[in-house]
């Protein structure tokens, strides 16, 4: 089933299949490969039962099996995760389909989608610890990959809808499972790749923005600023998307600054007083 898509992954889990993620998810801090045998009697399953699920979920790319201490355990995989999102989004009535893959790095794959009225969303699936950065994992030195994949996601969630709600200039959140956000879509380009007539109102927008998130949303900053996840579109409508890294640090707060002043200044010939502009988005001027 390698050559399968999501929605077809998603097709073929049925409702046991579907619990034993569910199982696995909600048991990660106790163990990271669950065992056979534990997971036969805390889902109450007999061996035949268990056994068909389980070649199903590693054959759909669901789970992960390794020999620990001579005992078949199991791991749910960014699959499975993907999986039991993309159920929950469906029960919820926020995507009821799935459209093409637009984006994919070591951090997330970002699809489209299509809710229950047709119009087109933004499905992003978070995918964090396994094969990322090592600085991400230094964030949660406690946390296995499971629990820093989903609580990425939901800091973002929480981070889009508090700035939005206070008229910042961010994708409209529109709901959000697991490792899933969903977001409304936004037809541009980013920074880096588009023509932009108006930079210095682009440039005003994203400083309104973090402004807002820092004033209104208990200090936070995006974390990650630069010409790479601020989107225009041909009117010239900016937002600032990929709130994951969403933290409350001066020093960060500072970096995203420092960071989207400098490319103003050298692509577009904007200069700006980087105190000034902290002042401003500290809310001190």
């Amino acid at each position: 089933m390698n050559s399968l898509t999501l929605a077809e992954r998603v097709a073929v889990t049925d409702k046991l299949d579907y619990t034993v993620l569910r199982y696995l998810i909600e048991n990660r801090e106790r163990f990271e490969f669950i065992p056979k045998d534990v997971l036969k009697d805390d889902l109450g399953l007999s061996d035949k039962e268990l056994q068909i699920s389980i070649l199903r979920l590693i054959k759909n790319g669901a789970l992960l099996k390794k020999k620990i201490r001579g005992k078949d355990s199991f791991s749910i995989t960014f699959t499975g995760l993907d999986i039991v999102a993309t159920k929950s989004l469906y029960s919820k009535k926020i995507v009821k389909n799935l459209g093409i893959i637009i984006g994919e790095g070591k951090e997330s794959r970002v699809m489209f989608g299509y809710d229950f009225e047709g119009n087109t969303v933004v499905v992003k699936y978070h995918r964090i610890g396994r094969k990322s950065f090592k600085k991400k994992i230094e964030n949660f030195p406690t946390k296995n990959w499971v629990s820093m994949t989903l609580e990425n996601a939901r800091r973002e969630y929480e981070a889009l809808q508090c700035v939005k709600s206070n008229m910042g200039y961010v994708p409209s959140p529109i709901g959000f499972s697991t490792n899933a956000v969903v977001m409304e879509y936004f037809e541009g380009r980013p920074l880096y790749r588009a023509e932009v007539e108006n930079p210095e109102n682009v440039l005003n927008n994203v400083l309104a923005t973090l402004r807002v998130a820092y004033l209104y949303c208990g200090g936070i900053t995006h974390g990650d600023l630069s010409q790479y996840n601020v989107m225009v579109n041909g009117q010239g409508d900016t937002i600032v998307i990929d709130w994951p890294q969403a933290t409350r640090s001066e020093t960060k707060l500072g970096r995203d600054i420092e960071r989207i002043l400098l490319y103003f200044e050298k692509e577009f010939l904007i200069e700006k007083n980087i105190e000034e502009v902290m002042n401003y988005v500290k809310g001190s001027s």
